[in-house]
């Protein structure tokens, strides 16, 4: 029986629906008899995009007669399905743009989904866009938004994104500074990568290398670390503080570490190990907060 109606469906002509419903200005699109139906009536749902929905000839006259309709005769099934169009090459382009949040962004298509799609919303989200081995397109999946769901499209695509990268100009070893002549500003057009390099000078100069970078190589974020203020044996500027009361004392730092860090420090003097907070290039902190009466 089903195999019947999809053969009947198939060779019926569809008259194609906007939106979610199939209502009473559709009917009469394909049937003048049922002009008298409020345009607006929902008759019923809408296919989903790629099917199609028969109504026979006796769903038809009960339709009729529930709407108050004189004898409607006889009449031919009536096809609806959703209205599709192909993808328009120009709008999946402006939709991965915005996605990668790049105007300028060079995309070649070089296949298209071929199942035509229903009017929505085209979204494309850059956590589905992963780098293709070197020389071969992106397969990049999407979908478009339409008032029944999401209808998945997707592309195959060179994509190439305009940027300024930071790159080393010479051999970077871990626990060194980084120095304004170690680095460089390039102009780059490349894959859109989940990680971006760093894109101004200032990202990098003072940060130190966790590993070996080598010369010509973009420098990542995650490949660097903030310098330490306070290294394992440097003499540091301590700052007590009482109240109003402040008293300086030189110590040695028992590690290293960064700005807003507990550290153990050692006086000299008695061999006395204290801890106190790194607040800057060989400084730290003891603040004593004064009990408040009764405590």
């Amino acid at each position: 029986m089903i195999h019947l109606l999809m053969f009947a469906a198939a060779a019926v002509h569809c008259h194609p629906v906007e939106g979610d419903r199939i209502r009473g200005a559709d009917l009469a699109a394909g049937a003048a008899v049922f002009s008298a139906l409020p345009a607006d009536l929902t008759i019923g749902f809408a296919p989903q995009p790629g099917s199609r929905r028969l109504f026979e000839k006796f769903e038809l006259a009960r339709i009729a007669k529930v709407n108050g309709l004189e004898d409607i005769g006889e009449m031919e099934p009536m096809c609806f399905e959703r209205a599709v169009a192909p993808l328009d090459a120009a709008a999946v382009q402006a939709a991965m743009r915005r996605a990668l949040d790049a105007p300028d962004a060079q995309i070649e298509i070089v296949e298209l989904s071929k199942f035509p799609a229903p009017a929505g919303e085209m979204v494309f989200s850059r956590a589905a866009l992963t780098e293709p081995p070197s020389n071969t397109p992106a397969t990049w999946s999407g979908a478009v938004i339409y008032d029944g769901g999401r209808f998945p499209i997707w592309a195959r695509v060179r994509i190439a994104v305009h940027r300024k990268r930071v790159i080393a100009t010479t051999l970077l070893r871990p626990g060194h500074e980084i120095a304004a002549s170690d680095v460089q500003l390039q102009d780059s057009d490349e894959f859109p990568h989940s990680t971006a390099p760093l894109a101004s000078l200032e990202q990098a100069i003072g940060k130190i290398p966790r590993r070996l970078i080598s010369a010509g190589a973009p420098l990542m974020a995650l490949a660097l670390d903030e310098p330490n203020e306070v290294e394992a044996g440097q003499s540091v500027v301590v700052e007590v503080r009482s109240g109003a009361a402040t008293v300086t004392v030189e110590a040695k730092a028992e590690s290293a570490g960064r700005r807003g860090e507990m550290l153990s420090f050692r006086n000299p003097a008695s061999g006395k190990v204290f801890r106190a907070r790194v607040e800057d290039k060989g400084r730290a902190l003891i603040d004593c907060q004064p009990l408040e009466m009764g405590q």
